[in-house]
């Protein structure tokens, strides 16, 4: 397993590179950047991001073109596929038991909301009738 200490998150990365967080994203979508995925969160390699520092991650100004630094050319990296990223994650899918456990837990678990949901709509028809019968005195 990788040393988390080499990864670091689409925030770090952000701060690194001075841009926001929603650029760094755009980034790894375009395959500018390859990220794993840690839990929730989005990692990269710091060493991918520190090399990108020297180039301008942002989008270049009106009128001027982006010039790329001279001797700091990066490989373009390919887009990845979700199952490409979920085989290298650490998450693995859910088999057939996985989905009936899950099925099992969620029986009857929404049964007590549906129940104040009919109250409250009961009562909110409750209110309009009387509303109404008051406009029509």
């Amino acid at each position: 397993m990788e040393n988390l200490a080499d990864r670091v998150t689409t925030k770090e990365a952000a701060r690194i590179l001075g841009v926001t967080d929603g650029r760094v994203r755009q980034m790894i979508l375009k395959g500018q950047l390859r990220a794993k995925r840690f839990g929730r969160a989005l990692t990269l390699s710091r060493g991918d991001v520190e090399s990108l520092r020297g180039r301008k991650a942002g989008r270049p100004k009106k009128g001027r073109t982006a010039k790329p630094a001279a001797g700091n050319k990066l490989r373009k990296i390919r887009p990845i596929s979700l199952d490409e990223i979920i085989a290298e994650s650490n998450v693995t899918p859910w088999t057939d038991d996985d989905f009936e456990r899950a099925a099992e837990i969620g029986k009857g678990l929404f049964d007590g909301f549906a129940e104040q949901v009919r109250k409250w709509r009961d009562q909110d028809e409750l209110l309009e009738a009387e509303r109404w019968a008051r406009l029509k005195l």
